[in-house]
């Protein structure tokens, strides 16, 4: 195979694991369970991480960068087999039919390399492939868990169905599976549930709460911040609105967003872990939860990374001092590993704040003034009688970002008793 070849169809790959990375995001609001929804956070991040060291094998071979759109076609293929009428069908077609046709295409792309001259290509495949088909083996089971109902049964077949005639009539998803002239096969009459549902999905058994009123076990303890960590859950469904919705940023922002949405799905594990060896039965705490979907993608985000995540500092290191202090090991290492990742995340914040605000809402202000915006904005949607709704015009003004985290928001954390 000639390089031009090898770098048309590497960017092809690159290509539909970002489409899959961000297909995934849209679909997870609608996973019922919140392991579903962790898993496949993890699967978004593999996916960018499959396509982000093919592009640096591409960048050798092409000595650029740029990934381009293979063909009209298949992007068409991709919207169309990801209107799925629900969740259970867009995970058949998606993971059991053309993730597994990627992998072939990818193996078929394996037989026609040079073993000398293409060996780096062929060694970075041979490392990705197995992430791929423990991706697979994750959605048969629980599809095959799934189909006991008829109606789901039936959905999946069809989508089945569609996802492999769409994937023949394309002569695989990289053109080069020889299997003959394939008309375009017809989309199922069904009304789209996703991706991106207008409601989120939540499992039964969960009982909505809000950070106001934390389970009474850990509400004046140490306990409260692995509950807090636990709830960290429900901002993966926001987060995945906001990666499927923002069509047109650049590619390492993916790379960037895919690692923060799977880590804040490992501090939820985290979280249910330390209370689980607690002792407790964690479906019996309440988490914030907001069925709608989210519809300010930039704001959400800045407010996320500027906030959510830079105002934790002071009090979980506090917080882990005080764990190491009292012999929780596990307790500090949840925090302490907590925070190596919200500094990254809000390294994440600072790069790509100012450009989603310039691009995407045509706003030129700089990094402090789109924070202090956001500041006002609390300010100005505070309820009367609240400590934010006590401040005068002048106090409001005087408050830095950082004293608006430590001395408003978290102020009444106990940190001597476990």
């Amino acid at each position: 195979m000639r390089v031009p070849e090898q770098i048309s169809l590497l960017n092809r790959f690159i290509f539909l694991d970002w489409a899959s990375a961000r297909l995934i995001a849209g679909w997870v609001p609608a996973a019922k369970e919140l392991g579903w929804k962790s898993e496949l956070s993890r699967h978004m991040w593999i996916d960018m991480t499959c396509a982000n060291r093919l592009l640096g094998r591409k960048e050798e071979l092409a000595a650029n960068a740029k990934i381009h759109i293979p063909t009209p076609q298949i992007q068409k293929f991709l919207q169309d087999v990801s209107e799925a009428d629900d969740f259970y069908a867009f995970l058949a077609g998606w993971y059991l039919e053309v993730k597994k046709e990627i992998i072939h295409a990818l193996e078929r792309l394996t037989e026609s390399l040079d073993p000398i001259f293409d060996a780096p290509t062929l060694e970075l495949i041979a490392e990705l492939l197995p992430k791929k088909r423990d991706q697979i083996e994750w959605a048969k089971r629980l599809i095959h868990n799934s189909v006991k109902e008829p109606a789901i049964l039936e959905s999946v077949t069809r989508w089945r169905k569609y996802a492999r005639e769409y994937v023949r009539h394309l002569n695989g998803i990289d053109g080069r599976a020889d299997l003959g002239t394939v008309s375009k096969p017809t989309k199922p009459n069904v009304e789209s549930y996703g991706p991106a549902p207008k409601k989120r999905t939540m499992p039964d058994w969960l009982i909505k709460g809000d950070f106001e009123n934390p389970p009474e076990d850990v509400r004046d303890n140490l306990k409260i911040f692995m509950w807090h960590y636990m709830t960290e859950i429900q901002v993966v469904d926001p987060m995945c609105y906001v990666f499927y919705g923002l069509d047109d940023m650049p590619f390492e922002f993916y790379v960037d967003f895919s690692r923060h949405i799977w880590d804040e799905s490992r501090h939820h594990q985290m979280g249910v872990r330390r209370l689980e060896q607690m002792g407790y039965d964690i479906k019996r705490f309440p988490i914030p939860f907001v069925e709608d979907a989210i519809q300010e993608l930039e704001h959400f985000y800045a407010e996320l990374t500027m906030f959510g995540e830079s105002c934790s500092f002071s009090r979980k290191k506090k917080s882990m001092d005080s764990f190491y202090a009292k012999s929780d090991i596990i307790s500090g290492m949840t925090a302490e590993i907590d925070i190596v990742d919200e500094r990254t995340h809000v390294k994440f914040g600072k790069k790509w704040t100012p450009v989603l605000y310039k691009h995407r809402l045509e706003n030129e202000q700089s990094l402090d003034e789109i924070v202090r915006s956001i500041m006002d904005r609390r300010f100005a949607g505070a309820a009367e009688g609240s400590d934010l709704g006590k401040l005068s015009e002048e106090e409001r003004r005087s408050i830095t970002h950082f004293a608006f985290c430590g001395k408003i928001e978290f102020k009444n954390l106990v940190f001597d008793k476990l």
